[in-house]
């Protein structure tokens, strides 16, 4: 008897631990496939981390528009509650929603009409930011073009590059 109430313990000690944590996984749009690029990646790996380091930008045709994408030809996503100047997906989140480090410059075949810059993450880590906006991938996109984070939580959204903006 003592047995089953341990079990049933540690089951529901891990259940609230799922659910307390940051970024729990939630319900997904269907991953949409990716049309043609609209600028080639680079065949180098963007950076993993190093402040100095310069991230590439470009930019892909989806099913949702035109959208931001890091050296790799990977979607990026923008998260609702951070701003400019202060980065909320830390933690857990960031390990599902891994930030897009470095300094950013546009792929010489990009069209980006927004203001590219940095933050400082809570770590010290510049994060890349587009329009003031940190930039992050999403761990279940395996694949460039993939745009399956948008929507999540209703919190986290493609960033889409409107040619006809400023």
């Amino acid at each position: 008897m003592i047995a089953k109430h341990t079990i049933i313990a540690v089951a529901c000690a891990g259940a609230a631990v799922a659910l307390m944590s940051g970024c729990s996984q939630a319900t997904e749009a269907p991953a949409a496939a990716a049309d043609a690029p609209t600028s080639a990646a680079p065949d180098t790996a963007p950076a993993t981390g190093a402040s100095d380091a310069a991230t590439t930008l470009g930019t892909r045709e989806t099913a949702l528009g035109t959208v931001l994408t890091d050296g790799d030809g990977f979607t990026l996503y923008r998260f609702d509650e951070d701003t400019a100047d202060l980065v909320r997906c830390v933690g857990p989140c960031a390990e599902i929603w891994p930030p897009t480090p470095g300094t950013p410059s546009p792929h010489p075949d990009a069209v980006l009409p927004g203001t590219v810059g940095t933050t400082t993450r809570p770590d010290g880590v510049e994060q890349a930011t587009y329009d003031g906006h940190p930039l992050y991938r999403f761990a279940k996109d395996s694949a460039p073009g993939l745009t399956s984070g948008d929507g999540v939580k209703g919190t986290w959204h493609v960033v889409t590059v409107d040619a006809a903006h400023g």
